[in-house]
């Protein structure tokens, strides 16, 4: 389960920072939220760790723009 951390306009897109095992999401990942929504990751941030071991406890990633709110919790597709 992923949760949303943050949520940025950027242009037509959204950037969604992401809270939880994000080793697996990766630029084509399909997400689903607690309505059944389908959200594909078009980008992954390359995000800065002081730890590299850090990545999988949050991740920044590009999508369309949706509903998506702060407290969100997702799930790999």
């Amino acid at each position: 389960m992923l949760k949303v951390l943050d949520v940025f306009q950027v242009g037509t897109k959204l950037s969604v920072t992401l809270g939880g095992e994000c080793d697996n999401v990766s630029s084509g990942s399909r997400l689903i939220d607690g309505d059944g929504n389908i959200i594909v990751v078009e980008s992954v941030a390359m995000t800065r760790h002081k730890n590299p071991s850090d990545i999988k406890k949050s991740t920044t990633v590009l999508i369309e723009q949706c509903n998506i709110k702060i407290g969100a919790e997702l799930s790999i597709a």
